[in-house]
């Protein structure tokens, strides 16, 4: 072991994967701020660009969470703009606290994009230990079972 790391890996590979999905949803909260700062001139360009601003966040969230390397990447892409929806509705209004309108208004799509990313990220690894876990007790009772079924019938295990 190195001098200076933590030991406890377990520990250190979740705060790994709270950073790795953070960085991924202000990579997308900046391409969706970049995506709203483009110019439109009709009511037709405004029209297409809101299309875009609700259809990107799905591309982005694929390529975002394949170029964090998250290990559920599909998942983590697929269900992170659902999760993003979530937290921009349930989100306070940044306006009364923060006099910057600018501010405010990157704050309304920044925090969602981080929040739904890190929260996606920890209930797929959430998810795939839980089914790690019962995988591991169905192959081991699956093994006791049959033991117990080969000695009630008289069989000894060899």
């Amino acid at each position: 072991m190195r001098e200076g790391l933590p030991s406890g890996g377990r520990d250190n590979s979740r705060m790994c994967l709270l950073l790795r999905s953070a960085v991924a949803g202000l990579a997308v909260a900046a391409l969706l701020l970049l995506l709203l700062s483009w110019p439109t001139s009709d009511s037709d360009s405004e029209l297409r660009l809101a299309m875009a601003f609700v259809m990107a966040p799905f591309p982005l969230s694929m390529v975002a969470a394949w170029s964090a390397r998250l290990r559920y990447w599909p998942v983590v892409g697929l269900v992170a703009p659902f999760a993003m929806l979530a937290v921009f509705l349930l989100q306070p209004n940044y306006g009364s606290w923060i006099p910057h309108k600018t501010l405010a208004f990157g704050m309304l799509i920044g925090v969602p994009a981080v929040v739904g990313f890190m929260l996606t990220a920890l209930l797929c690894a959430k998810l795939a230990r839980m089914v790690a876990r019962s995988a591991g007790e169905g192959a081991k009772g699956a093994e006791g079972t049959e033991g117990a079924e080969d000695t009630a019938q008289g069989g000894v295990r060899g």
